[in-house]
């Protein structure tokens, strides 16, 4: 059985709506006008209104965990950590809020591949996918699941399957 079978954890959006029903919470404003005040059964993640939560389990992050796989199998096939790759988002280009967000041109950037993945990882609890368990844990199972890859996958380029 898989961890998200296994666990069943809630995601943020079912567990802010459920604890703060009837209560007054701070959440963004979609028009990009800063925070306002909410009833908290309102509440949603930063994330497209058409798709704001998984149908599944919160617990692990599977983004944090192949992240962290394909970092740890981009290390050991290049010998090193470094990455030096970056992005750079176009002002109003979110799906969230288009025409808004971001409000500038913004260039984000990595120097290592570990770096690039706990960024992925942290995505999701920004966007409010996951709480921080569940990202930290991911991240430590892909590790493990990349560095088995690569034995693995090492093992049968040199014919030792």
């Amino acid at each position: 059985m898989g961890q998200k079978r296994y666990f069943d954890y809630v995601r943020p959006i079912t567990a802010i709506r459920y604890l703060y029903h009837d209560k007054s919470i701070p959440s963004w404003h979609r028009a990009g006008e800063g925070p306002e005040m909410i009833d908290g059964a309102e509440w949603t993640p930063y994330q497209p209104t058409w798709f704001p939560s998984p149908p599944f389990a919160e617990y692990t992050s599977g983004h944090s965990a192949f992240s962290a796989a394909g970092a740890e199998v981009l290390k050991q096939f290049t010998g090193s950590d470094y990455y030096g790759g970056s992005v750079t988002i176009p002002a109003g280009s979110s799906s969230v809020e288009p025409g808004v967000a971001p409000r500038t041109d913004i260039t984000l950037s990595w120097d290592t591949f570990s770096a690039a993945s706990d960024e992925a990882g942290m995505s999701r609890r920004y966007g409010g996918i996951h709480f921080r368990a569940a990202d930290l844990n991911g991240r430590s199972v892909g590790r493990e699941v990349g560095r088995n890859a690569w034995l693995k996958a090492t093992r049968y380029f040199l014919g030792l399957g």
